[in-house]
């Protein structure tokens, strides 16, 4: 089989392989869609962890062809989405943290190919009168869902704002609306992705090249704040500034994903005096399934701004590292 292996940097390289066949308690993939995550563009731009030769991708999804011994037959053609990781639900890292930090269970990709193995504790079947290509939008949804459900009960009506228009902004913003969080403000530069927001239910829309961003909160608020602020990008500044815009006892909420050694520039008396509480989640945490019950209540049209064959990984990463769409795939066998 074919796949595309990054080789460090921007290099992505078309390798065979030997075809893949599943060992007992494995089914193997066929890839439907695999969906390109910040972290496979921050790894090829050193921002991220990683250590090539690899085979990104984790967002993947695809019917199954071949099962190993001690997997259910009736599995064959069904639609699956994956976790990350087995997970043993026995070690320190399941019991106290959460399946994405298995101790014992390596997080896998390697969705960039036409076919993947998998562990049968992975598995989440599709639903059949769900999108493949939605679906691999499952893992992005989890992670969302992961971070939010650190804040326990959302108050009903308050005022979030998230700030960046991506995918994780848009799931943000769709997630809080239907937790009942009253008045949402979105705040993205991109006047597509901006747009966008409406149908994630946005209440109110902000670029902030256009419009001051502290001063639509303060008077929105009455100069308090809002409950929620979410950081949807990954830029510590930012961070830095929807911290200056949460009310007394708020949360400040991480759901962009930061380079690695980044230090968050607040005045840390702030934050003390209003009490405010941070919070992030590492991948998708224990909320894969609740995601992908989730998904049919979000509109996605639109959402996906293009597919590749495997051929053009290297181009689509290019193209996705530009922010001018939002969620691009892979797709081997279109």
């Amino acid at each position: 089989m074919r796949v595309a292996t990054w080789r460090g940097g921007s290099e992505i390289t078309i390798d065979t392989v030997p075809d893949p066949r599943p060992a007992p308690g494995q089914l193997l993939l066929k890839v439907h869609s695999s969906g390109i995550c910040g972290t496979d563009i921050h790894k090829t731009q050193g921002l991220f962890p990683g250590t090539p030769p690899e085979v990104l991708g984790h967002e993947f999804v695809g019917p199954v062809v071949e099962v190993g011994e001690g997997v259910d037959s009736a599995l064959l053609g069904k639609n699956i989405a994956c976790t990350l990781n087995p997970a043993c639900g026995e070690c320190q890292g399941c019991l106290t943290w959460s399946a994405m930090h298995c101790e014992r269970e390596p997080r896998l990709a390697g969705g960039f190919a036409e076919y993947v193995l998998v562990d049968k504790r992975q598995i989440h079947i599709i639903p059949d009168s769900l999108d493949p290509e939605i679906a691999a939008m499952t893992e992005p949804a989890a992670c969302v869902i992961s971070t939010l459900n650190m804040l326990n009960e959302i108050e009903a009506d308050c005022d979030a704002l998230v700030v960046g228009g991506g995918l994780l902004g848009l799931l943000t913003v769709g997630v809080l609306k239907l937790r009942g969080a009253g008045r949402v403000i979105l705040s993205e530069p991109n006047p597509a992705r901006l747009a966008m927001g409406r149908q994630f239910g946005a209440d109110v829309l902000n670029n902030p090249k256009q419009d001051d961003l502290p001063g639509l909160i303060n008077d929105l608020t009455g100069g308090y704040g809002v409950k929620i602020g979410v950081e949807a990008v990954g830029v510590p500044q930012l961070v830095a500034d929807v911290s200056k815009m949460i009310r007394p006892r708020g949360n400040l909420v991480l759901v962009g994903v930061s380079p690695q050694g980044s230090a968050l520039p607040v005045d840390l008396y702030d934050f003390h005096y209003k009490e405010i509480t941070m919070s992030g989640a590492f991948g998708a945490g224990d909320a894969f399934g609740e995601a992908l019950d989730t998904l049919p209540d979000l509109n996605f049209t639109g959402v996906v701004s293009g597919r590749f064959p495997l051929e053009q990984t290297a181009d689509a990463l290019e193209i996705s590292a530009g922010g001018n769409g939002v969620k691009y795939m892979i797709a081997p066998h279109d």
